[in-house]
């Protein structure tokens, strides 16, 4: 969602309505909250933080540089999506409140995306599951969150079984080569 993205006066986004005014069904008033940019960048940035731990690092610190970093980007994010919101036209007259309430909203895919593979690292700190299988789950998961969304993108606009499975492979490994990036150069 950007600073120009419209929103109602109770400062939630317009979500829960299509662009011809109608409402949205469950299902995509919910996609429309957790797939958001900010949810998928979180996803990206969440991986890329989990590949970059030493191989004997234990899970719960993992945990806890990977929750502190998320958090850090998160509050960065609603800062800067505050202020650029609250300096757009569309929020001429909005008290700085509404702008940001928006932000929150806007930067709530970023905490999203850690909590999947944080629950899996902490099941491996908890010692409910063993440190070396939490890891390479809570790696994974967004690796496979991220392949979801691409077939979810094409079956949405009613696109094939085969152009699903190619989005699918295409998001997935487009996914797979920004983690593995991120950890080259960190």
């Amino acid at each position: 969602m950007s600073a120009d993205t419209p929103f109602s006066a109770e400062g939630q986004p317009d979500g829960a309505v299509d662009a011809r005014g109608e409402h949205l069904s469950s299902y995509r008033s919910t996609r429309a909250r957790l797939v958001t940019p900010q949810a998928i960048y979180g996803t990206l940035l969440v991986s890329a933080i989990i590949g970059t731990a030493a191989d004997d690092e234990k899970d719960l610190d993992i945990l806890i540089t990977t929750l502190g970093t998320v958090i850090v980007f998160w509050i960065a994010h609603v800062f800067a999506e505050g202020i650029a919101h609250y300096g757009t036209p569309k929020s001429v007259g909005l008290p700085m409140l509404a702008s940001l309430k928006h932000s929150l909203n806007s930067a709530a895919g970023l905490l999203y995306s850690a909590i999947v593979p944080c629950f899996f690292l902490l099941l491996g700190a908890l010692g409910v599951m063993d440190e070396g299988t939490a890891y390479r789950i809570s790696l994974w998961i967004p690796v496979v969150l991220l392949a979801a969304l691409g077939w979810l993108a094409i079956a949405d606009r009613g696109g094939t079984w085969w152009a699903r499975i190619l989005a699918s492979l295409v998001t997935g490994l487009l996914g797979l080569f920004v983690i593995l990036l991120k950890i080259v150069f960190h």
